[in-house]
């Protein structure tokens, strides 16, 4: 029996697969065992014939397959390559040797040459993490490059792979590729007024604190929530290649596609089920695994499904969030920063001066049902936008965000510390809110944001006094 390496992808996480190879007197057949799919088993053919015009005879023998650990799903045509290599090994074209720590991932055509698989970026890590060589189609030589790994080697087809690995011929190299970078942007759009919701996303975007915007049809509030992802700092390497694993499982990265330069912003529409949201059943990553590292845009968050809400709660406390399915439990980062928009009530009207709420008291409460409880304590920046004024409109737009503000760093990880009359005033601040424990915890965090954006040293008695205008009992009257 001959063992080959080959590896699995199971959402973002490679999993290492034997491939056992056994041939044996008996009449001809090939058996494919250990959970595979279709897909697997259709390698069969694929493996027979890529091994004939590739020059090499198939035995006229039992040929059996077996892929361990034999309780984790198998799919993809990735195993035709081991397949084929512990073929080769018994009939004595390749030694023993040849194979060991090395990982082989690769899908045949008919020919012998070898196609582009998916999950290249997370093999690359299972390998690394191994102490493997990984061996990959030619097709994914800008994956491995993306990579940036040391111990990969890129082949064209099975014939030169063979002859590689009996020595007589040199692998491919896997060519550099530097990571493209965002192309800079000196300012936003012009943006009229709003200067106090402005200045709620900047401490939100410094801070990672997530928001709720509050305000009738047209002030702003979605032009506003687009924007703030030029608030967010330039992605780095790692984070890079974190977005094109998430990007690669959900079908989102194909073989043209550049790699990820900017942060995400998924805005999905209020009609999307809680599979979409969260994850599906098949495991593929939901619209909150998509905005890792980036934006979770919700515009008109009431009208959100409230099972499809209260979902959220785990994730957004965990920042990852898991899918348990019958055959494997997947895990899929979903640290994400959430911006969501919201009207008053259904009209979008209540407490406006310039026109009439026409809502009764139980549209009130309908709509308002979503906004209370453990996910509203969630949230901890709420602003309220007017509309603009006479003198507003006239004044000169600015544009907005402002290349000062742009891409800013945290400067420190570690809250700033509060001072005496920071606590003493949050603690009396607490008692007569009523604010939650969390709710305490996050206004302090707040201030602590807005201490740094300001320079000082502690959180003062002002930094506290602003992070309590942004609490959502602070604007009780749109919540009660």
């Amino acid at each position: 029996m001959i063992v080959v390496f080959s590896g699995v992808v199971a959402g973002i996480e490679g999993f290492l697969i034997e491939v056992e190879v056994d041939v044996r007197p008996g009449l001809p057949g090939f058996e494919i065992v250990g959970l595979p799919s279709k897909t697997v088993r259709e390698s069969r053919e694929r493996v027979r014939s890529a091994l004939r015009n590739s020059g090499f005879k198939f035995p006229a023998q039992k040929v059996i397959v077996n892929l361990a650990p034999a309780h984790l799903p198998k799919d993809g045509a990735a195993f035709d390559l081991p397949i084929a290599l512990g073929i080769l090994a018994h009939l004595g074209h390749l030694s023993l040797k040849a194979l060991r720590q090395r990982i082989f991932a690769g899908e045949l055509s008919l020919s012998g040459t070898l196609k582009r698989i998916d999950g290249v970026l997370s093999l690359a890590d299972l390998a690394d993490e191994r102490g493997f060589q990984l061996i990959l189609p030619q097709a994914n030589a800008r994956e491995a490059a993306l990579s940036g790994r040391k111990n990969l080697l890129i082949t064209p087809s099975l014939s030169h792979l063979v002859h590689f690995l009996a020595g007589k011929t040199p692998a491919p190299q896997v060519p550099a590729c530097p990571l493209p970078r965002p192309k800079p942007s000196a300012c936003g759009p012009v943006i009229k007024g709003q200067a106090h919701a402005k200045r709620a996303l900047e401490i939100a975007a410094h801070g990672r604190h997530h928001i709720l915007l509050v305000g009738p049809p047209g002030v702003g509030k979605t032009l506003l929530a687009t924007q703030a992802r030029r608030l967010l700092p330039p992605l780095k390497r790692e984070e890079m290649l974190m977005l094109a694993k998430i990007y690669e499982a959900a079908g989102l990265l194909t073989a043209d596609s550049p790699p990820p330069v900017e942060r995400p912003l998924r805005a999905p529409h209020h009609s999307v089920s809680q599979a979409g949201l969260i994850g599906s059943k098949n495991g593929r990553p939901g619209e909150i695994t998509l905005a890792h590292l980036g934006i979770l845009l919700l515009d008109e968050f009431p009208e959100f499904a409230l099972n499809t809400l209260q979902a959220l709660r785990e994730p957004l406390d965990n920042k990852v969030v898991h899918l348990a399915r019958a055959e494997l439990s997947l895990t899929y980062p979903a640290d994400f920063w959430l911006i969501a928009t919201a009207n008053p009530c259904p009209c979008g009207y209540f407490g406006s001066s310039t026109r009439l709420c026409t809502c009764s008291s139980r549209d009130l409460g309908r709509y308002r049902r979503k906004l209370r409880g453990p996910l509203l304590d969630r949230i901890e920046l709420f602003c309220c936008l007017a509309p603009l004024s006479a003198e507003e409109l006239q004044d000169r737009p600015q544009p907005w965000p402002t290349g000062s503000v742009q891409g800013r760093e945290r400067s420190r990880s570690v809250p700033r510390a509060p001072g005496r009359a920071g606590l003493r005033f949050l603690q009396q601040a607490q008692k007569r809110l009523g604010l939650s424990a969390r709710g305490f915890d996050s206004t302090l965090r707040i201030a602590s944001t807005i201490a740094e954006l300001d320079g000082a040293d502690e959180v003062d008695e002002p930094h506290v006094a602003e992070a309590l205008q942004y609490r959502w009992e602070a604007h009780y009257h749109l919540f009660a």
